[in-house]
């Protein structure tokens, strides 16, 4: 490692951790174009608005679709349920031929075959209760000894029954107050019933002779009705989460790269601008310029000292407008990089020399520490070099009154990008400029056109790499440089 050892005394110039940083990339493209018409207006966030809408639109479908799926699911395995119940009790009334006491030709309740039949249908599973009515809804058999031979009132179920359709209803014991009266004393550990009306028919086909009501706690079914509700409302759920976690990520993708495309676009605008700009004003004043200077180097020859201090002041300003012109002309470039390997450390070496002088007259302390067998870098050595010296430039213009200067180079622990640091603890950026600093023409020099860091950024940038400053009023500025590392 390339090392020159600090002066002894000097003062670390680094900014503290919660110093503010500016990237690169963020800056307002309202500060690179004339405002257009409606520029202030509140502009549309595409990412709230479809995070807000998209989970309202994608909760509600999910939530809806798990409700009707969830009645379907009930209601359909209920009505299988019955259904199955009434082919067995069906098969048993045949069997037990008990067409002649549901039609009224046999009274006699001891009969041993209906005593059969009751008994096989209040034997049935998950059983509470049995009612056995006839066709004018009287009860003429039940489990519960005090309904036999009543009216029990109008019952729309058992009326759907006697007209030949299963009819289905469940519900939670005495939720609503025992409002039917068939529900009293009704009571079990399990507070869920299924109340079955079964239609029974004299024969296979054949009309409807009476009907059997069951009340029963399928408790087995109840259970497969829970987890075949739980597994619903999980699909759908875990659907709309992840169908919602995909589009959030694919328009917020989206969004990024939209105001990405119109800091490009906004960015062009500009270049063109600049571009017709720089050569209107290389055409005006180019060869003009070259004229004046001429001028005042031949006045360099008078005797008189106030002439030649005029001719100074005069190239001086001649020179600061050519700077200008090629600075111009080096931004607005649209021509493609042509990349290659760059090696920085005699690239560093070289800008330094450079500014030797200005740092001897200007009573700067440099510090270098440069790792060593740096590998190269993906870029342009002319570009890169006047990226260098530009930044160099600027930190040598922060320390008017002198102070410490060090650059750094070093490899990412990765190994896939070479990180440049040069920091200064010069007068530093007030913190309100630094999310401006990348602008073009943004600048507070006096003599200043703006141009400086935003070219760094655009030559950076072009080969793959980033530019972050870190900067705090009158405590210095750190400017890091991340650049690919260059693959044979």
């Amino acid at each position: 490692m390339l090392t020159f050892p600090k002066p002894a005394g000097a003062a670390r110039a680094g900014p503290s951790p919660d110093t503010p940083v500016a990237e690169s990339a963020p800056y307002s493209p309202s500060e690179l174009t004339p405002a257009r018409p409606g520029a202030g207006r509140r502009s549309f966030n595409l990412t709230r608005w479809f995070s807000l809408l998209s989970f309202a639109c994608i909760g509600t479908v999910s939530v809806v679709s798990s409700i009707l799926l969830s009645r379907f699911l009930t209601d359909n395995l209920l009505e299988r349920d019955a259904n199955i119940l009434m082919d067995v009790v069906q098969s048993i009334a045949e069997v037990q031929d008990t067409s002649a006491y549901f039609l009224g030709r046999s009274t006699d309740v001891r009969d041993r075959s209906l005593e059969e039949f009751f008994v096989h249908v209040a034997r049935l599973p998950d059983v509470l209760r049995t009612n056995i009515y006839a066709r004018d809804q009287q009860v003429i058999w039940s489990s519960d000894r005090a309904l036999i031979g009543k009216y029990l009132g109008p019952n729309p179920e058992l009326e759907e029954a006697l007209a030949g359709k299963v009819a289905v209803e469940s519900g939670v014991i005495g939720a609503n107050g025992d409002a039917k009266p068939e529900h009293l004393l009704l009571r079990s550990a399990e507070p869920r019933f299924v109340e079955n009306y079964l239609p029974v028919r004299a024969a296979a086909g054949g009309p409807v002779i009476g009907v059997v009501e069951v009340y029963r706690v399928p408790a087995a079914l109840f259970q497969t009705i829970t987890r075949g509700l739980q597994l619903i409302w999980a699909i759908a759920l875990g659907g709309g989460l992840f169908l919602y976690l995909t589009l959030f990520w694919i328009v917020r993708r989206a969004d990024r790269v939209i105001e990405e495309q119109s800091e490009r676009l906004l960015e062009s605008e500009t270049l063109a601008v600049i571009g017709e700009m720089t050569a209107a004003i290389t055409h005006g004043i180019r060869n003009p310029l070259a004229s004046i200077r001429t001028s005042a180097e031949l006045c360099q020859d008078d005797a008189s000292p106030s002439v030649r201090e005029g001719a100074r002041d005069i190239m001086a300003e001649v020179d600061r407008l050519t700077e200008w012109v090629r600075q111009l002309l080096t931004y607005s470039a649209q021509e493609p990089a042509r990349l290659e390997a760059v090696y920085l450390a005699p690239l560093l070496k070289a800008s330094l020399a450079g500014f030797d002088r200005e740092m001897q007259r200007r009573g700067v302390e440099l510090n270098v520490a440069v790792a060593a067998a740096l590998p190269p870098v993906r870029g342009e050595r002319v570009r890169l070099s006047h990226a260098l010296n530009s930044l160099l430039s600027n930190a040598l213009e922060a320390m008017p009154e002198g102070g410490l200067l060090e650059v750094a180079a070093k490899v990412s622990p990765d190994a896939r990008t070479v990180e440049v640091t040069i920091r200064d603890n010069g007068i530093g950026i007030p913190r309100d400029q630094l999310p401006r600093v990348f602008a073009p023409f943004f600048t507070s020099k006096r003599k200043g056109l703006g141009l400086g860091l935003p070219l760094v950024k655009r030559i950076v940038t072009r080969f793959g790499g980033s530019v972050s400053i870190t900067s705090e009023s009158g405590q210095g500025s750190e400017i890091v440089v991340v650049l690919p590392v260059h693959s044979s």
